[in-house]
């Protein structure tokens, strides 16, 4: 069973939660492989994500909106090694 987080009705203090582009790819600490597009406007970024890993699953989303994934453990190992990164588009 998959649960869904709605990260766009969480309070944070900054407007973008992102992943930075060398989360993307293969990584042997964590069992991650991260799919996305690098968006760049003098800053780059991936919003939207697929990862998947052997044990936990798949992951994908946006953490500005939602994020889908196997149960809340798998979204807590993915989070320990790829945190979202918190920052503002005014600063762009």
């Amino acid at each position: 069973m998959t649960i869904t987080v709605d990260y766009s009705s969480k309070t944070f203090d900054s407007q973008a939660r992102t992943l930075q582009p060398e989360d993307l790819g293969s990584h042997i600490e964590s069992g991650w492989t991260i799919e996305g597009d690098v968006w760049e406007d003098w800053y780059e970024w991936v919003n939207d994500f697929k990862a998947t890993h052997i044990i936990y699953g798949t992951i994908e989303g946006d953490f500005e909106k939602n994020v889908v994934c196997e149960n809340q453990k798998a979204l807590d190992h993915f989070l320990k090694y790829h945190p979202f990164y918190e920052w503002d588009y005014y600063d762009i």
